[in-house]
């Protein structure tokens, strides 16, 4: 079909006349040194320039350079990054386009003029100069119609998101808590350095040495690791004359241990990276630095003077410095909060400074938000219920584990790691109604909790008020299992203890039920729907006899609940698959076999997705 919708029709270049539009293209492209410009080729072109190219990635400038002007030459105008597109660059592009869709983040970088200049400390810088009106805030002023997107993916711990989520989106964001709660996301590093000012200064050597030492410790052990499974690694200062420090450091480390040149290769996907405040926004890492750089003195002074920070919009650049690391962020700091002084000065960017390094050094304790640290009361007598039964058979739960909005409801404490979960337990309780579409309550967030390391159970209510014992009993038994299988992985041989550990093992999602609700159905399952993976006697015995397939496709989804199958091997290894044959009535016991295989390895799985895995291993 894609293909179908891209052909455009357009004639073999070989048959087309001088004259036309595709004549003059094929002509220009035949000649070694083009005669025409590249902006009156494409004003020759009206016609099929769209069909060449129906999407386009430019940038603003060269919208206005090569695309002509007067007509609207694009169905659709994509602006991305948009809090750093300037009004006046962002007319032109509007003014080819029949519709405009704008993307930023108000609250994060403005358009600028300091390309990284030395000059964060010039207090006779006009303002104008500085930070200047983008067309994300234009736009926003207007009355356009705006759709906020709340869902975070980027960080793999919550901590590294709350701070900006409390301060910045007034804990709008919908994050998801990691499986560990040791912490170890957001690290404080006090070092006792002083800043150099005046001409020639304005670094840290002190936090430039910490943070190349950091460097050189992370990236000299992920050399033992498969080149899969090394992290990527950035390092944020506030200037870029700490920037430059730092990466004279890193120079000298390279020269020293040339192995450490694959980290750094341009070729990779994301090379190490060393960027100051004003050119780090669109990147991010696995691990990322930040030197705070300002400090006391040589005289042991301490000015409020933090550079763009004292600015308008100084808040800004904080929020993106913060929020560049997906797994970890180590803040190298020489002074603590206790040390900035609010009533010296009126900047909101420093007083968020001062917020963010009692946070970084305190952890959820200093987010006025956040009493109880990242657990809360349960948010229902179903789901205390469930807590008080599970605690009776030895398992330490916690309730409501998160920072935002959505919340794992019970947490079960791993007995010989208590800074880890073994795995979650979600109940369709107030959380789960409240969901305004099946798809976020059961489908995306899943997989998200999943990709995070988590293990997810689910209890529903309808189970649970019928037969508490018997639910109670299957789920038991199912943290025990997966505990059992968790210690067998780590008794397997390790990785020497100078390497990381390795990621948690991310298992398939352990479900009482069959099937999702499809948008519009009921959050209750029916009877009918849960009976095929019902592992409850007094339930199952109220459904009709099912027919053999549909019992086989019980056995298996039931088997599944006690034992994860592993989907390393093809369900259809060993079958004589042979998609001519599949309407041949002799062929159907293959077709069964490889039903049942599928069900047993990626169970529970609706009607639709089976249906679709079954032609996939027909090679349709």
């Amino acid at each position: 079909e894609v293909m179908r919708r891209i052909a455009h029709d357009l004639p073999p270049k070989d048959i087309v006349r001088r004259k036309s539009e595709l004549g003059i293209l094929r002509h220009q492209l035949g000649l070694k040194r083009p005669s025409m410009p590249v902006r009156r080729l494409l004003e020759n072109l009206s016609e099929s320039f769209g069909k060449l190219a129906p999407c386009v990635l430019m940038s603003p400038l060269s919208v206005a350079q090569y695309l002509p002007a007067g007509r609207a030459a694009f169905d659709v105008v994509i602006f991305d990054e948009a809090s750093q597109i300037t009004t006046w660059d962002a007319i032109g592009a509007i003014a080819r386009g029949r519709q405009t869709i704008v993307v930023g983040d108000p609250k994060q970088l403005p358009p600028t003029n300091f390309f990284g200049r030395a000059d964060d400390e010039d207090e006779e810088l006009p303002e104008i100069e500085r930070d200047m009106p983008s067309i994300l805030d234009e736009v926003a002023a207007s009355g356009v119609p705006e759709r906020r997107l709340d869902w975070h993916y980027r960080s793999r711990d919550e901590a590294l998101i709350a701070f900006s989520n409390r301060f910045y989106y007034g804990g709008r964001l919908v994050t998801f808590p990691a499986p560990t709660t040791g912490g170890e996301a957001l690290q404080f590093h006090k070092i006792d350095g002083t800043y150099a000012r005046g001409q020639g200064g304005r670094v840290n050597h002190a936090e430039a040495g910490a943070v190349a030492d950091m460097v050189r410790h992370r990236l000299t052990n992920w050399l033992e690791l498969p080149e899969a499974d090394r992290l990527t690694l950035g390092v944020i200062t506030f200037n870029a004359e700490q920037q430059s420090l730092i990466l004279d450091h890193l120079d000298a480390l390279r020269r020293k241990n040339g192995k450490l040149e694959w980290f750094f290769s341009d070729d990779r996907e994301e090379p190490v990276i060393v960027k100051n405040l004003e050119n780090i926004q669109g990147d991010e890492r696995d691990v990322m630095l930040f030197s705070v750089t300002f400090g006391p003195d040589a005289a042991g002074k301490l000015t409020m003077n933090f550079g763009p920070l004292n600015n308008s919009g100084g808040e800004r650049r904080l929020n993106v410095a913060v929020t560049r690391a997906r797994r970890e962020l180590h803040i190298y700091s020489s002074i603590r909060a206790e040390d900035i002084d609010l009533h010296r000065t009126r900047a909101e960017g420093v007083r968020d400074l001062k917020a963010f390094l009692d946070y970084a050094e305190r952890g959820s304790i200093a987010l006025p938000a956040r009493e109880e640290g990242s657990l809360g009361p349960a948010e229902s007598p179903f789901e205390e219920a469930v807590a008080v039964s599970l605690r009776a058979k030895g398992w330490d739960v916690s309730t409501q584990i998160g920072v935002s909005g959505f919340r794992i409801d019970l947490g079960i404490v791993h007995p010989d790691r208590a800074g880890s979960y073994l795995c979650g337990i979600e109940c369709d309780g107030a959380r789960y109604h409240s969901s305004a579409t099946a798809r976020d309550r059961d489908k995306v967030r899943q997989s998200v909790l999943e990709g995070l390391g988590w293990r997810i159970l689910r209890i529903w209510s309808t189970d649970w008020f019928k037969s508490r014992h018997s639910v109670t009993e299957r789920i038991d038994r199912q943290i025990q299992h997966l505990l059992d299988e968790v210690r067998k992985s780590s008794e397997s041989p390790q990785p020497e203890a100078a390497t990381p550990p390795p990621e948690p093992p991310v298992h398939s999602l352990v479900s009482l039920r069959a099937e999702q609700p499809a948008a519009g159905e009921t959050n209750e399952p029916s009877e009918s729907k849960r009976a095929a993976t019902d592992a409850n006697p007094s339930i199952a015995t109220h459904t009709p006899p099912l027919p053999k397939v549909a019992s086989r496709f019980a056995e298996a989804s039931t088997s599944n609940l006690e034992t994860p199958t592993s989907l390393s091997s093809s369900p259809a290894e060993g079958l004589p698959l042979d998609a001519e044959r599949f309407y041949d009535n002799e062929y159907s016991p293959v077709l069964r076999d490889l039903i049942v295989r599928i069900v047993q390895a990626e169970g529970p799985i609706t009607a639709h997705g089976l249906a679709r895995r079954l032609a996939q291993e027909q090679g349709w």
